[in-house]
């Protein structure tokens, strides 16, 4: 062989390889599109009212398809019990929500919020209840 036909030969088999390489990239990338543009929820912002006994939480988790790819479990802790799990199959809007509980909580208990995206991630916050 050669030289020129060895250049040649080498040539071919690292075009061979790198359009396999892009041919994965693409198929991995079709596959798992929703995985590829999952978040986890970007922030939580809980808010308690003592008058009303009431937690609400709001949620920043981006979603284009929110039937799909969607906040689906928050739970609610208050000294490192769970008092409340909710789940749900689809979110609200496509970027920000909010969810009411009713919660019995006093001045300096703490509740450690927690929502959980549906393909990738959560985030937990915690709040320290106060007097209205």
């Amino acid at each position: 062989m050669t030289g020129s036909e060895s250049i040649q030969t080498s040539r071919r088999k690292f075009l061979g390889i790198s359009a396999k390489g892009f041919l994965l990239a693409i198929f991995l990338q079709i596959g798992f599109p929703l995985r590829a543009a999952a978040s986890s929820p970007k922030d939580v912002l809980p808010a308690y009212d003592a008058t009303a006994r009431k937690l609400t939480v709001k949620i920043i988790h981006s979603s284009a398809s929110p039937e799909f790819h969607y906040i689906e479990k928050v739970e609610i802790k208050k000294g490192g019990k769970t008092i409340s799990a909710t789940e749900y199959d689809n979110q609200p809007d496509r970027e920000t929500f909010s969810y009411v509980y009713p919660i019995e909580a006093a001045p300096g208990d703490i509740l450690e919020i927690k929502a959980i995206c549906s393909i990738l991630g959560s985030k937990t916050v915690k709040l320290t209840v106060t007097a209205s």
